[in-house]
């Protein structure tokens, strides 16, 4: 039953930070906040060993490393969504999020690049918001 309720939770706040990251590029901070709080409970509940969370963290915190390094060109904001996501969700449920998710906005970072090239439009600064590519993904993973 718990882990229902973690799949629904999780869901909910994706589907939250993907609105949020859509409209504004940015994900609130309270947002974080209360999707951590609640998937720390969730852990508890599960009684599940906080250590096989914690791996599931280091996804979101290898993209805060990548973000420092690269002055944001990853966003702060996604590495704390990743941080946040293996709270609810196994270290490599977690990896298999992330890596889909790059995989199908480059697919569509890189159309969009090539159309607008087609166009004579210079979109190389342009910045996308990154999670809602994630929420097909997500979709994805629990149909299966």
């Amino acid at each position: 039953m718990v882990k229902q309720i973690n799949c629904i939770i999780f869901g909910m706040f994706l589907l939250v930070a993907a609105w949020e990251d859509g409209r504004r590029k940015s994900v609130s901070i309270w947002l974080l906040l209360s999707a951590g709080a609640v998937g720390i409970i969730l852990c508890f509940l599960q009684r599940e060993n906080f250590a096989n969370r914690f791996t599931g963290c280091l996804v979101g915190i290898a993209l805060l490393v990548i973000s420092g390094l690269t002055k944001e060109s990853v966003g702060t904001g996604d590495g704390c969504f990743f941080i946040i996501s293996g709270l609810f969700l196994p270290a490599l449920s977690n990896l298999i999020l992330l890596l889909y998710g790059l995989s199908l906005s480059g697919i569509f970072c890189g159309l969009f690049f090539l159309l607008n090239r087609v166009k004579g439009i210079n979109v190389g600064k342009e910045r996308i918001p990154f999670i809602p590519f994630l929420v097909p993904v997500w979709l994805v993973m629990v149909m299966r």
